[in-house]
């Protein structure tokens, strides 16, 4: 499984690295097999177990990221951090907005996609990592 993040590039960092973390934490939650077992450092101490997949974050237009996401609806995971949890004052009101629209009428302001290398590639290989 191939796993990436695409962000909207025209976000400030702080909110590209937010929206980043909570996706990957959906991620891990989704597909835990992803995360290692813990490690201890030569001293004994244990660290917790991190991904043992590379994933990369990659930056798209804001426009683009709706098709994107689109394009991905046959891949196995398919997560997005949707404008309405951004504007939303707690998870609450989050899903009350998100009720309220179907689905393509949310905005996706970052995406995660996971599945077999080719497809995702097919979908996002042309993007370059976020900077």
């Amino acid at each position: 499984m191939k796993p990436v993040i695409i962000v909207a590039d025209s976000l400030p960092t702080g909110l590209k690295a937010n929206f980043a973390a909570v996706l990957g934490m959906s991620l891990g939650r989704l597909h835990p097999d992803l995360v290692g077992a813990d490690t201890p450092a030569g001293d004994g101490t244990p660290v917790a177990g991190i991904t043992t997949v590379p994933v990369p974050v990659l930056g798209a237009a804001e426009t683009d990221l709706p098709g994107l996401f689109a394009a991905a609806g046959e891949l196995p995971v398919r997560l997005a951090y949707m404008r309405a949890a951004f504007e939303a004052r707690d998870y609450a009101d989050y899903t009350r907005r998100m009720a309220e629209a179907p689905l393509p009428d949310h905005a996706p302001l970052a995406i995660l996609l996971a599945g077999p290398r080719k497809a995702v590639d097919r979908i996002c290989g042309r993007l370059p990592l976020l900077r």
